[in-house]
C-alpha cells in the first residue's frame, strides 16, 4: 500500500503522513502494482548483532515502481558474491523487478523485490 496525493496526484512510497513532492497532507491509502523497475543496487556487509548473520550478504537496491514511486530495499535474484559480479549485473540495469512479502528477522514480515 501506498499514499496517493489527492492534491499533486503523486505516489509516496513507503506510506507516509505528507506527499515528498508538495507536503500536502491530503493523501488517501492505494494499492499498488508490486512491479518496479531495479535502477542500480551494491551489496551490504555484515549486520551488527548474530540474529542477522544469515542475512548478509544481500543486495539493497532503488526500485522505481510503475506507479512511479522509489523505493530503496531488499533486492533477491542479483549476484552479490564478488565486487566483479556486481559490477556487472549493474550493467544490466535497469530490469523489472516484482514485489514480494517474506519472513524477516524475528518473523517480521517485509517486502523484498525480486529480479523477474
Amino acid at each position: 500500500m501506498g499514499m496517493k496525493c489527492k492534491d499533486c496526484q503523486s505516489m509516496n512510497f513507503p506510506p507516509i503522513s505528507a506527499c515528498r513532492k508538495c507536503r500536502s497532507r491530503n493523501l488517501k491509502w492505494e494499492e499498488l502494482s508490486g512491479d518496479g523497475m531495479l535502477l542500480m543496487y551494491s551489496v551490504s556487509g555484515a549486520l551488527p548483532g548474530e540474529k542477522f548473520a544469515s542475512q548478509t550478504p544481500f543486495a539493497y537496491g532503488q526500485v522505481i515502481l510503475k506507479e512511479k514511486a522509489l523505493f530503496a530495499t531488499k533486492i533477491e535474484g542479483v549476484p552479490v558474491s564478488t565486487p566483479q559480479e556486481i559490477e556487472k549485473g549493474n550493467e544490466n540495469l535497469p530490469a523489472p523487478v516484482k514485489a514480494k512479502i517474506v519472513n524477516g528477522v524475528g518473523g517480521m514480515k517485509v517486502v523484498v523485490f525480486e529480479k523477474v
